[in-house]
């Protein structure tokens, strides 16, 4: 799954720089760099912005993590339950 993730983040840079690549490399890149930097931004937006969303991704990491808690996936279970924190916060909820 974590490749699957990776994958899917790498993709628009990818693209990006292979369409941009008639206009030399050097800018391709930098403008597949700015299109992978930019996704991550975009999600937190997109979450603060409609807090529903962010409730729905931070309920369903919460449940992940305590599903790979129990199987004993420690680092994976750390990792959604940062998720979880952030998305519910981008929602507006706090402790």
């Amino acid at each position: 799954m974590l490749i699957a993730l990776l994958a899917a983040a790498l993709l628009p840079g990818a693209i990006t720089t292979w369409l941009m690549r008639r206009r030399g490399w050097a800018i391709a890149l930098l403008a597949g760099i700015g299109a992978t930097a930019a996704l991550p931004f975009l999600l937190l937006a997109t979450l603060v912005l409609f807090p529903p969303l962010g409730f729905v991704v931070g309920i369903a990491a919460g449940l992940a993590a305590l599903d790979a808690f129990g199987a004993g996936r420690i680092w994976t279970a750390t990792a959604l339950a940062t998720v979880s924190a952030v998305a519910l916060a981008c929602a507006g909820w706090s402790v």
